[in-house]
């Protein structure tokens, strides 16, 4: 493949046909991923791909990994072990330039309060080298499609929970990106805020990009995601479609996505069984 140097410890077969040589190369492939605090496992030996047009769902338990694995690939953590390679390119050798094609809304945003909703999107728009005209438009639909324009003019300290989690959203899709990573994206938004979010998510993939969500709505992963890697422990419990994760997890084919979840995770969870004791057979005295 060229301009992507697949290691071989990509190739176990539950990693799925992403990795094979035939297949087109991911818009993001994280191999052989390792992250430690203070000597405890966050993430444990990871690999997955995300491959070019598709929402990919990242879903575990409260402590799986999930949070630090998004954080090292947009760049606010650095990993122990292990490469992000983002459109053929590890990232490590250019760490700056790769952000440019990526959106990013943190679990917990941060919003500047004493900014309006339209002088902070003017901001990041500029900071993201956006075209004046091209803004202008952008903005104008983004606060309209997120039921924001009405308050576009207000301070920010204003804005209720769900506003602000609209208005950090619009900043992640400002510029059009390739790459969105979205972690629990829909907390605290209104239905039609939840609608309009999976829309632009979807516009993103129609043009060719990625999606990656992280979230404890299994309802909504299952409607949005095309393929879903559930993590436990810092390891990928599985990974595939849903009708795959059905198949892995022994699941009838009506199972929802949380009867799937819980019994990967509970799986997952057990401990290895210890082994026999084995026997020492003493030759006889003769």
């Amino acid at each position: 493949m060229k301009g992507w140097n697949v290691p071989p410890y990509l190739y176990p077969a539950h990693l799925g046909s992403e990795f094979s040589m035939e297949a087109p190369r991911p818009s993001l492939a994280i191999e052989n991923l390792w992250k430690r605090y203070d000597g405890k496992p966050a993430v444990e030996g990871l690999s997955l791909a995300v491959r070019p047009g598709e929402v990919f769902g990242l879903i575990g338990p409260n402590g799986a990994g999930k949070t630090t694995t998004l954080k090292i690939v947009v760049g606010l953590l650095r990993q122990d072990y292990g490469r992000v390679v983002l459109d053929g390119h590890d990232v490590s050798g250019q760490p700056y330039d790769y952000k440019a094609a990526i959106g990013y809304l943190p679990e917990a945003t941060t919003l500047p309060d004493y900014l309006s909703g339209l002088e902070f999107l003017t901001f990041v728009g500029r900071l993201r080298e956006v075209p004046r005209a091209v803004l202008e438009a952008r903005i104008a639909d983004l606060l309209r499609r997120l039921d924001l324009d009405g308050r576009k003019r207000d301070l920010i300290v204003t804005y209720s929970k769900g506003m602000r989690q609209k208005m950090a959203f619009a900043a992640s899709v400002l510029h059009e990106p390739s790459l969105l990573i979205l972690d629990e994206p829909l907390i605290g938004v209104d239905p039609a805020g939840q609608y309009a979010i999976k829309e632009e998510a979807r516009k993103v993939t129609r043009r060719g990009g990625s999606v990656i969500v992280s979230t404890h709505m299994l309802d909504t992963a299952e409607k949005l995601c095309d393929r879903i890697a559930v993590m436990h422990r810092g390891r990928i419990a599985a990974m595939g479609t849903l009708a795959e994760l059905r198949s892995t997890a022994q699941a009838g084919a009506g199972a929802t996505l949380e009867d799937v979840f819980l019994r990967l995770t509970e799986e997952a969870g057990q401990p290895a069984p210890p082994e026999a004791p084995r026997r020492i057979l003493l030759g006889r005295k003769r």
